[in-house]
């Protein structure tokens, strides 16, 4: 009777858009519980689709999509509260776990908390997000073979073992997506990380600039990230106003330098300015300078992406070659 009032105690909630990793069933992410729903491979064909593909858990084809539940999380009975800055003060660490599943999915995951009986507009962008591709893959592969039936781990040293016929029931999966998640999700609530970092708050823009919008928005974004990186790591010796009039190519020239180890030269700093020129023109007059194209935009955006996995702890994927990108456009004669 005890274990059966305990259970009754326990609190589930519905969860949009959560994909999970080939033939992981279940995610424990700081206190909460993550599992599928029964109708998961359902629920998950009807979730937008970029490309059809083949040969993974599921095949996929190209869809437009909508917004679908696919999981069910447990919800422990006594919650800890939120570390990133959500302005709500009864804001739970539920908010930044979503979040982290938001960030390294490219989806929007967020939790069903109204009843069936109010009709709503949700909200929320359905959308795979446009960017944050270098970021999903900083994470750290953990590969193991997993039992199609019971759920079992073994390395692969242990299937190798076996025979033909009993490898047929394992499959290969990454159990590091889950270890991965928990490590930042630890580093983002310790205090050392919230004290340098002010809370976080740079993370939400991040967010808002990865997802599917004109370049023009993302890149601003992004820009707005990096002069609050500055100001964060500068408030101990300026004062707002001295950072606030500061050009912002000293302030790129410095994320660059500390987070990306490059020296600036002075062609460097000219085509670091060329490209203030084109923030600067965007946020005025809503159009970019003749002289940078979208590709030096893009970069920014994909050199955005290694700043926050290098801020999370992470070894940033340099999976659409941004750092080399980023070494050829500060070697540019153009100006």
């Amino acid at each position: 009777m005890q274990l059966k009032a305990q259970q009754q105690r326990k609190k589930f909630l519905e969860i949009y858009n959560l994909e999970f990793p080939p033939y992981i069933k279940k995610l424990t992410i700081g206190d909460y519980k993550f599992k599928r729903i029964g109708n998961y491979k359902e629920a998950s064909d009807n979730m937008m689709w970029l490309l059809t593909s083949y040969g993974s858990e599921f095949d996929r084809q190209t869809k437009t999509g909508s917004h679908q539940v696919t999981a069910i999380v447990e919800v422990p009975q006594t919650e800890k509260k939120c570390e990133l800055p959500w302005g709500d003060k009864k804001s739970t660490q539920l908010y930044d776990v979503l979040f982290l599943l938001t960030i390294f999915t490219g989806r929007n995951v967020f939790e069903k908390n109204w009843d069936d009986e109010n009709d709503i507009a949700i909200i929320q962008d359905y959308r795979m997000h446009q960017y944050g591709g270098q970021l999903i893959t900083s994470l750290n592969g953990e590969w193991v073979f997993m039992n199609i039936d019971t759920g079992e781990f073994r390395s692969e040293e242990e299937i190798k073992g076996m025979d033909n016929v009993e490898q047929m029931d394992w499959n290969k999966v990454d159990i590091g997506f889950e270890k991965n998640l928990n490590q930042v999700l630890n580093k983002i609530s310790s205090k050392s990380w919230q004290d340098e970092y002010e809370g976080g708050y740079f993370l939400l823009l991040f967010k808002s600039a990865m997802q599917r919008q004109i370049i023009g928005t993302s890149f601003i974004l992004c820009w707005t990230v990096w002069e609050h990186i500055f100001a964060i790591k500068n408030r101990n010796w300026l004062d707002d106003k001295t950072i606030e009039q500061m050009s912002s190519d000293k302030k790129i020239s410095y994320i660059l330098n500390k987070y990306f180890l490059k020296d600036i030269d002075d062609g460097a700093r000219k085509n670091i300015q060329r490209i203030n020129k084109t923030r600067n023109r965007l946020v005025h007059f809503g159009k970019k300078t003749d002289n940078v194209d979208f590709a030096e935009m893009n970069m920014f955006i994909r050199l955005t992406e290694q700043l926050i996995a290098t801020i999370l702890g992470l070894r940033p994927s340099n999976l659409f070659n941004s750092f080399d990108e980023l070494d050829n456009f500060l070697k540019k004669s153009k100006h």
